[in-house]
């Protein structure tokens, strides 16, 4: 085999010696598999003792062909630790931070490398438009999630942090402990559903989406061994209507709207006020912490919301369409859901015996909770409160009202 003038030429730059070319060509290798020798830099005495190996066993060795060292990736990237280690942002550099408006690949590439055209098998993803999964700094987000990670069962403090409550205060705890407990059950369905049609250079995405899934398992174990840790049980199961607006969605961004933006907003206050009016230290701790993860699982549904309206060409006119959708339902729920708006007011009022105050901090939630979502659009550059659902509006005046 003769090599090629321009593997030569670049085998002598690295300081491979006439002799060891002659040893070369002498050898069962091809050109295409020495120029891939070369293109690696490997310096001459590792060459030799490679070609020495090739004339040990010609027919097995010559197969070999290095090809996979042939790539259009960015190479000598050497991404820099921070204070918190090797983040994911910390890897998004060069090209390989950049995330195509459209990614281009139906197989499962990772971003940054390239799929070899003779062996391609599609995959089945569905999604391939940056606008329908991106969230400006959803890499950062994850990070956030991965660091505040908690587990409930050592977490929270079991042996010393309840204490003995009134029968109906530790009801209404066990009833919210149930309807919360299926909420997040249904979360982590929903978001999992949509993991597949996501293209693989969307990972980020996945990635932090998986979080939202752990963190929602977190609610499921954790709410279930509060309502059966202090002579509680289970109580009845919520009515479902809210989970209509996440498994009717067609899209996702669709379903992130409802669950993360419409959803959310409710749920971190919800979280809160029962947080504030906890009669335990480990009740308090525990609402703390969902409500923690709430406000991130938010956070990663406005990002999305504001770049999909910038990035889709009816991105302002479908959102809008959406967060009806993701009102009603909400709506629907809380309106008609007798169980968890009871012990809300028994929780509030630590009692029988002072319903009525129960009902007025309700009401107070309740405009809170319609307060917040408004700011929030408007912070959004969205006017939602003209066409607000009524049935929300109606609880800030009477959270009785069906």
């Amino acid at each position: 085999m003769e090599l090629k003038q321009s593997t030569r030429s670049r085998g002598e730059m690295l300081g491979w010696t006439d002799d060891l070319l002659t040893k070369i060509e002498a050898s069962v290798l091809k050109d295409r598999t020495v120029a891939n020798l070369a293109y690696m830099r490997l310096p001459a005495e590792r060459v030799s003792a490679f070609v020495d190996k090739v004339n040990e066993n010609p027919d097995r060795m010559s197969q070999i062909t290095f090809n996979f060292i042939r790539t259009r990736s960015e190479r000598g990237v050497r991404a820099t630790p921070g204070p918190d280690g090797l983040t994911l942002d910390r890897i998004n550099i060069g090209t390989y931070g950049q995330v195509p408006d459209k990614w281009p690949y139906e197989n499962d590439a990772p971003r940054g490398s390239h799929p070899n055209e003779d062996n391609y098998l599609p995959g089945s993803y569905t999604i391939f438009d940056k606008s329908e999964v991106w969230a400006e700094g959803v890499d950062v987000l994850y990070e956030d999630a991965i660091k505040d990670r908690w587990i409930p069962a050592t977490d929270l403090d079991w042996a010393n942090g309840l204490r003995e409550l009134p029968d109906e205060v530790e009801r209404a705890m066990c009833q919210l402990c149930t309807t919360y407990s299926s909420h997040g059950l249904v979360e982590q369905k929903i978001i999992s559903k949509w993991f597949e049609p996501i293209s693989y250079g969307f990972h980020d995405v996945m990635l932090f989406l998986g979080t939202q899934v752990y963190d929602a398992g977190h609610k499921v174990e954790a709410l279930r061994k509060r309502a059966l840790a202090n002579g509680g049980g289970l109580g009845q199961a919520p009515l479902g209507t809210l989970y209509r607006g996440w498994y009717g969605a067609l899209k996702l961004t669709e379903m992130l709207v409802c669950l993360d933006v419409v959803y959310k907003s409710y749920e971190v206050s919800l979280f809160e006020a029962n947080r504030d009016y906890a009669r335990t230290d480990l009740d308090a701790r525990l609402f703390d912490l969902m409500a923690k993860d709430s406000r991130r699982h938010l956070e990663y549904g406005m990002r999305h919301m504001l770049w999909y309206m910038q990035h889709h060409p009816r991105g302002p006119q479908n959102v809008q369409a959406w967060l009806g959708r993701g009102e009603a339902s909400l709506s629907n729920e809380i309106r008609h859901s007798h169980a968890e708006r009871e012990a809300l007011v028994v929780l509030f009022a630590n009692g029988l015996e002072k319903v009525n105050t129960g009902v007025e901090k309700l009401r107070q939630l309740r405009q809170k909770q319609n307060l917040d979502y408004i700011s929030l659009m408007d912070g959004m550059g969205i006017d939602r409160l003209p066409q607000f659902n009524e049935g929300l509006a109606r609880m800030a005046e009477d959270p009785l009202a069906v």
